[in-house]
């Protein structure tokens, strides 16, 4: 599917099963929560996946008679696609997210060239990981679905091909509440990260990208009350289901899911000021839709929730180009 000329689009990388379906679920339904009507699923198939997708999660994270629930790894067969807006008086900002099926990412995929094409017009770029993956066996399962080089690759080629736009790439570990623990955890879950990624963070200091890049790593927690406790492997050393421990004394609450999209709307809102600044337009589409003062401002509300590695208990580290996400350098 191609995006129309108003949509803005974002495309999340990462394997089959990672929870970037569920990411966006819960991600959605926190705004609802916090700012009714101004963050919303713009399409039935995208409102019905998503609200069908939440409510899983919530029953088998909430159900008081059982101490573990297990999720299986489901393959996305196609891409999918999820239409959002964000609404304020007198304009919108449609947003559309591109998940891919983790195969697509190899090179030697028949679809890599439409995914190239898509990160290309991608101004966010989301790599979807999955933590106990990366994290549990010294990352023994972490290449199941797809590898942190195919990912590298897809987006070494899409910034080779267009070296002009700034870009925003979000690392994002998913199911990490087992890591998210202790500092030892989180740094160890950073350092992890940042050895997985490493091809594409020493981008930062390439002379070609080093002012076009901002890259951070914003953990979520999709239930907040449960842990990873063991995978379930077949005899083929396959991993075949995830199985987490609940803590009954908690309930499902979900931690840090919003952050990705307050990250993003500082990154447009920086982009903005700046191509202004220059009196150059960005895209004349979204530079009108920025100067319609109601739209500018709930931007702006969504970005004052923002959390940064001034925060140690949220696990952020961000790597480079600070000042494209409108964060003040750490000192």
């Amino acid at each position: 599917m191609t995006a129309a000329s108003n949509e803005m689009q974002f495309a999340i990388l990462g394997p089959s099963g990672a929870g970037k379906t569920t990411l966006l679920a819960c991600m959605s339904a926190e705004f609802e929560e916090e700012l009714p009507g101004a963050i919303f699923p713009a399409e039935a198939d995208t409102f019905n996946t998503l609200n069908k997708s939440y409510n899983a999660l919530m029953h088998a994270a909430s159900d008081p008679s059982k101490s573990e629930f297990e999720n299986g790894i489901s393959s996305t067969e196609d891409m999918r696609d999820f239409l959002f807006k964000i609404k304020g008086r007198r304009a919108e900002l449609p947003i559309r997210f591109y998940d891919f099926p983790g195969g697509w990412l190899s090179p030697s995929s028949l679809q890599s060239e439409d995914i190239i094409n898509i990160v290309i017009n991608s101004a966010v770029i989301i790599v979807a990981v999955n933590a106990p993956y990366l994290m549990e066996f010294d990352g023994k399962y972490a290449d199941q679905g797809c590898s942190a080089e195919d990912i590298e690759w897809i987006i070494e080629e899409a910034l080779s091909r267009d070296r002009d736009k700034d870009r925003l790439i979000l690392f994002v570990p998913i199911k990490c509440e087992k890591y998210m623990e202790t500092p030892e955890e989180r740094e160890r879950m950073r350092r992890c990260i940042r050895k997985a990624f490493a091809r594409i963070l020493v981008l930062s200091s390439d002379p070609l990208y080093r002012d076009k890049l901002a890259m951070a790593l914003v953990p979520v927690q999709t239930v907040g009350n449960a842990k990873f406790r063991r995978f379930k492997i077949s005899e083929e050393d396959f991993v075949e289901r995830e199985v987490y421990k609940k803590d009954t004394g908690k309930r499902f609450c979900p931690q840090n899911v919003e952050q990705p999209i307050r990250y993003m709307m500082s990154f447009l809102l920086a982009q903005f000021a700046e191509n202004k600044k220059k009196r150059s337009l960005w895209k004349r589409f979204w530079s009108t839709l920025f100067m319609e003062g109601d739209l500018k401002e709930i931007a702006q509300y969504i970005r004052n929730g923002i959390k940064t590695d001034r925060d140690p208990d949220a696990g952020i580290e961000i790597f480079s180009g600070r000042e494209l996400i409108g964060i003040p350098p750490n000192r």
